[in-house]
């Protein structure tokens, strides 16, 4: 049986991009976490806890958060599943809540990257992948590569990916980018690992987001009433360890993050009205969605050019912008995905809004270990 749901009382972000040196991780997570407990009409002694979602933020990054914001003393804990550390943190306050621990907990996702990432982002140098010069980008190359030869696909099905995401972020804040791309100029972009070039790379960015989240009893203390977004499941995945071959493309690991969505929530995939997806290179949200089971087998590329997964489309994916041009502060991007949701259910997300949306999931995909396919997968079921 899942837990109660979570209620969403507040929402926040600061734009994702490129911030100046001064503009700490510290300074990001106060920011964000001012900006929902303002959404929500909340008071810092409201808040119950903290939980923090962060992979570069160094030792006791939501303590040192947590102080700067007025919530010391607080019970703090830290969550780093690489870029499903924001969902992962997320996961443990609705688990929680629905266990009375708390009432009214905030949860931050930050990252400072633009001035401590040089390159590609890599696994830890103690695994094998690192160790033979594996970087993320390449990985995706090959899945590219082989999504093509089994499906038939096309690099401008692929590449459209790109192009739907950028024209979707011209309607966010938020975004790291806010400017349409087109087609030409994904093919013809800088090339980082063939066949995907640098408009298919979701780009190195500085960022925050924040929820505040609460049970029942908090939603009469925070005097909320009427309809408030929630969080029906979050579930969470990791990869099993691979003999053979395989299949690079198989997504088994995202299959069994979206079984535990579907049950842990009720809802099934034909529910879902928007996606919130881990787009960090353009096949990724192909062959995830499809892992999904949100998109057949090997029709990913062609219901991209399609336009069925964009705005007015039988599934918009990525009305936020996605990975792509939103950006990707890896441990903000599971929270800043909720904010997303949260707006899209109040019917409050502007140009970007998904009309009717009632059901949306949000997915994230973190980090590799060689061996497996994949490090930690994270699935949030929201519902208004």
């Amino acid at each position: 049986m899942s837990p109660a749901p979570a209620f969403v009382a507040g929402a926040g972000m600061i734009r994702f991009g490129k911030h100046p040196v001064d503009v700490t991780l510290e300074r990001m997570g106060v920011g964000a976490a001012r900006a929902a407990l303002a959404d929500a009409g909340a008071d810092l002694a409201d808040v119950d806890g903290l939980y923090m979602g962060h992979v570069f933020g160094g030792p006791v990054a939501g303590q040192r958060i947590g102080a700067q914001l007025g919530l010391d003393g607080k019970p703090v804990s830290n969550h780093e599943n690489y870029c499903a550390s924001g969902a992962t943190a997320i996961r443990e306050a609705w688990v929680a809540l629905a266990a009375g621990l708390h009432d009214v907990v905030l949860v931050i996702g930050v990252e400072k990257m633009t001035d401590r990432i040089v390159g590609g982002v890599r696994p830890d140098p103690g695994d094998l992948d690192a160790a033979v010069g594996y970087v993320m980008a390449a990985g995706h190359g090959m899945s590219a590569r082989r999504y093509m030869a089994d499906h038939g696909a096309t690099r401008e099905q692929i590449a459209a990916v790109a192009v739907k995401n950028h024209a979707h972020s011209v309607h966010n804040p938020f975004a790291h980018y806010q400017k349409p791309i087109s087609l030409e100029e994904v093919l013809g972009a800088r090339p980082i690992a063939e066949p995907l070039g640098l408009l298919d790379c979701s780009p190195i960015s500085d960022g925050a987001a924040a929820v505040l989240l609460c049970n029942r009893a908090g939603l009469r203390r925070l005097g909320l009433s009427g309809p408030v977004p929630r969080i029906l499941a979050v579930g969470l995945v990791s990869g099993f360890v691979q003999t053979g071959l395989g299949d690079l493309n198989a997504e088994d690991v995202s299959r069994r993050a979206g079984e535990e969505a579907w049950t842990l929530s009720g809802v099934g995939p034909g529910e879902i009205d928007l996606v919130e997806m881990h787009d960090c290179f353009t096949i990724a949200e192909i062959v995830r969605l499809e892992g999904l089971g949100l998109v057949p087998r090997g029709q990913g590329g062609e219901w991209t050019a399609a336009g069925h997964t964009a705005l007015g489309g039988q599934l918009p994916v990525n009305p936020s912008g996605g990975l792509l041009s939103r950006g990707h502060p890896v441990g903000a991007t599971g929270t800043a995905q909720v904010c997303e949701l949260t707006w899209q259910l109040r019917g409050t997300a502007g140009g970007r809004q998904v009309d009717g949306a009632r059901t949306a999931l949000a997915y994230c995909k973190g980090g590799s270990v060689n061996g497996t396919d994949g490090g930690s997968v994270s699935t949030v079921v929201m519902t208004r």
